[in-house]
């Protein structure tokens, strides 16, 4: 799809960090298994869902070392079907990306079973192995595969013949997660806005105005090239100003769809289990496709839920009403 048409938006929130939030250190979470990294950089960075805080790699001194971030998803029986890469030097750098899962730890390159029947949906080409990806280009990659609930997982970046001498890898952000689409589209009064908060408007004794932007746009220069923002390929005065936002609503959505059967356990795919408590509501960020099945890179915005409380509402026997609003993280 183009043109930012809304139909069916589909969720991809982070497992990793909803370990986290619920009490699980990241040191129990991430183990360094291979790979070196530049002076200041850690695997902490490369998994905090900031993609602009990168983690840099000694990739140029180390052309053939594989990298492997071992992953421990604890015994909550996770399902995992995607993961994305965002803010990455991936092609310049000359890897390529392997994700892997097992029932017990993955402590070398190439162990685990590599993810089966990967399906790219953002900048995530097939390399030469199968379900092994390449990226066309450096920024941000996303992709899914036949989801497993393994406690274990590994990324493991790979060279393509060995790693590029002239440029260092760098990545922003690893999410790992289950994604998630309500059964149908949302009402047909979608709100796409452009929001410029950052300007200050003040006017003097005669009427004239005067603007004083703290910022219309991300602004970072830390990142793959100045100004960078998550799922958005252009750069500096390319770039379209204001932080976007979405507000979606459903009139109706069956409670199967809303609750677990259970409130005292989390199960099943619904707008709690997946949606709520992966995210904690308004506390982490996650990626959202305001169409499911887009292959295009701009009906995608990495952002978090705006308001504070998930509210629903009866409207008849086992249906219920709902809205949300989505606005865009820099």
């Amino acid at each position: 799809m183009t043109y930012a048409r809304p139909t069916s938006p589909k969720f991809y929130p982070d497992v990793i960090n909803w370990n986290k939030i619920n009490g699980v250190a990241k040191s129990t979470i991430l183990t360094d298994r291979s790979g070196v990294y530049l002076s200041g950089y850690d695997k902490f960075d490369a998994f905090d869902l900031n993609p602009v805080n990168i983690t840099k790699f000694d990739t140029t001194g180390n052309q053939t070392t594989h990298i492997v971030i071992g992953i421990d998803l604890g015994t909550f029986a996770h399902s995992v079907d995607f993961v994305s890469v965002m803010n990455h030097n991936l092609n310049t750098a000359e890897g390529e990306i392997r994700i892997a899962h097992d029932t017990s730890a993955i402590t070398t390159a190439g162990g685990g079973t590599t993810v089966a029947s990967y399906s790219a949906i953002l900048n995530a080409a097939e390399g030469g192995t199968s379900n092994i990806i390449a990226p066309d280009a450096d920024g941000d990659t996303l992709y899914s595969f036949t989801a497993s609930t393994d406690r274990y997982w590994a990324i493991e970046i790979r060279d393509l013949a060995s790693f590029s001498a002239g440029e260092d890898l760098f990545i922003g952000s690893v999410m790992l997660g289950e994604m998630y689409a309500l059964p149908h589209s949302p009402d047909l009064n979608v709100t796409h806005s452009f929001s410029v908060d950052g300007a200050n408007i003040t006017e003097s004794v005669s009427g004239k105005r005067h603007s004083n932007p703290r910022w219309i746009k991300a602004n970072s220069e830390t990142a793959t090239g100045d100004n960078y923002i998550p799922f958005r390929t252009a750069l500096g005065a390319l770039q379209i100003p204001g932080r976007e936002r979405y507000s979606i609503s459903y009139s109706t959505v069956d409670d199967t769809d809303v609750f677990p059967s259970d409130l005292s356990t989390l199960t099943g795919d619904t707008v709690i289990t997946d949606l709520l408590s992966k995210t904690a509501w308004q506390t982490l960020p996650l990626i959202m496709a305001i169409d499911s099945a887009s292959t295009t890179q701009g009906d995608y915005v990495y952002g978090r839920f705006m308001d504070k409380t998930l509210a629903v509402t009866q409207i008849a026997h086992r249906v219920y009403s709902t809205s949300m609003g989505f606005e865009q993280e820099f």
